[in-house]
């Protein structure tokens, strides 16, 4: 079944993503697909792959490979290259340990948007996979949403050069409205009640992105926007014009998560809370596709 005029918006999270990598393979399961998908950060990186049908591939880069030497370290960013082994994961990865389904990821006719932030204004901006040429195209973009400040470095695109999408819209729900789906599927990777709180930036985070003064704004004023999101779900959800999954069992892994056991816990969460709730999903998907 492929829903139309639905959207899917994907929250990133770091490795918390493993949650989002559990729900898109129960979908797959259930021959779930939508028109229409947009994802940030590890959001986006799992909803590529929700796109080129290759249900074990998020599970493999999200728990299997997490412990490779080439994944993370503080040896990359003590090299400069950023806490992810950004050529590990965007280019050994996706070429060569783990292969990514190009052809049927670029012919597939779903509508995916990658948020990732400008630079310069902080401003979101978002790529469409129509205007993805190449692999190396769908690579960059994806790379550039997962683009953390501080712990990775900008990347360049068309002579700009782009941070995580985190960072100006956490949860793109707002522009999958306005793309025209009143409805959308939201996976969220925080429990129920979450808040953010204000982060502090330190004096190495205010040396290393001295010469990114809107995002060390965006850094500041993170919780506000993120949390005025999250009333916006709640408000939107209790309107039944969302449906949200979200961690049910509290949530125990960190962004930068390595313990594969507490990963593989939580895509298995992912997938069985999906499955627990497949009914009244599916019952949800079909309402407001009559509706429309």
């Amino acid at each position: 079944m492929t829903v139309q005029n639905v959207g899917l918006v994907l929250e990133g999270g770091g490795m918390r993503g493993a949650y989002t990598s559990g729900v898109l393979t129960a979908m797959m399961d259930k021959n779930i697909k939508f028109s229409y998908i947009i994802g940030v950060s590890a959001g986006a990186n799992n909803g590529a792959n929700f796109i080129a049908e290759q249900r074990e591939r998020n599970r493999k880069v999200f728990v299997d490979y997490v412990n490779h030497k080439g994944y993370s370290g503080f040896k990359y960013f003590l090299g400069r290259k950023g806490y992810f082994n950004m050529d590990f994961l965007f280019d050994k990865l996706p070429n060569e340990l783990v292969p990514f389904d190009y052809d049927t990821f670029l012919n597939s006719p779903v509508i995916f948007k990658v948020c990732v932030t400008d630079s310069k204004t902080g401003k979101p901006v978002y790529f469409e996979k129509k205007q993805f040429r190449s692999k190396d195209d769908i690579n960059t973009v994806l790379q550039a949403s997962s683009s953390l400040p501080i712990i990775s470095n900008p990347v360049n695109i068309n002579g700009k050069l782009y941070f995580d999408g985190g960072i100006s819209d956490s949860i793109p729900v707002e522009k999958s409205i306005n793309d025209g789906n009143k409805y959308n599927v939201l996976v969220l990777t925080r429990n129920k009640g979450y808040r953010k709180k204000e982060e502090k930036l330190g004096t190495l985070g205010k040396i290393l992105l001295k010469n990114y003064p809107e995002i060390i704004n965006n850094i500041k004023k993170r919780h506000k926007m993120y949390n005025k999101a999250l009333n916006k779900i709640d408000e939107l959800e209790r309107n039944g014009q969302v449906y949200v999954f979200r961690p049910i069992e509290k949530i125990e892994v960190s962004r930068l998560e390595k313990d594969v056991n507490k990963l593989q816990k939580l895509y298995e969460q992912g997938y069985e809370e999906t499955i627990s709730q497949i009914d009244t999903f599916e019952k949800w998907l079909e309402h407001v596709q009559d509706i429309h």
